[in-house]
């Protein structure tokens, strides 16, 4: 690569990482082609990003940035998995991948500033993401008012009782 494609890869490096503020690293050393074949396509559909990068050129491109602190794990061959908003994601499909195929080893992450190792990946993919919390919430939300109005006319029909006799 000469000194303009570098550049370009840094410019377009910096474009991918623009707006993220979580991701979730891989080692691809031992890993075949077909096996990163594989799990770029179950990323792409959960619309995760994926790619395997150049270190010094990515290291580059998040210099001065909110994932500079995971500089740090790029070391050997690195793919970089990541979702706008949306951290849990990349780790769980990391997590379910790397469980069927060993030779895929997840080095670590970054999430809200905080640098994490394999098993800290691990249990953010145990986390549940924005769409099923906010489920939950409304459940909960739901179940206390049926709830409320089952008491509500259990009292009701007993007032209607006494009425009666």
């Amino acid at each position: 690569m000469n000194r303009n494609e570098k550049e370009a890869a840094v410019a377009a490096y910096k474009a991918l990482f623009d707006g993220i503020d979580s991701v979730v690293l891989a080692d691809t050393s031992s890993v075949t082609v077909n096996t990163i074949n594989e799990v770029r396509s179950k990323f792409r559909a959960e619309g995760v990003t994926f790619r395997v990068l150049k270190n010094t050129l990515a290291k580059k491109a998040l210099a001065g940035t909110v994932l500079e602190p995971v500089c740090s794990l790029f070391h050997g061959p690195v793919a970089v998995a990541m979702k706008h908003e949306d951290p849990i994601s990349p780790a769980r499909i990391a997590v379910e991948f790397a469980k069927a195929n060993p030779s895929f080893k997840i080095t670590g992450g970054l999430v809200s500033g905080s640098v994490l190792d394999a098993n800290g990946v691990d249990g953010l993919s145990k986390m549940k993401n924005r769409d099923e919390s906010r489920s939950e919430l409304l459940s909960l939300f739901k179940a206390s008012a049926t709830k409320f109005a089952a008491l509500i006319k259990a009292r009701a029909d007993k007032l209607d009782e006494k009425a009666e006799a």
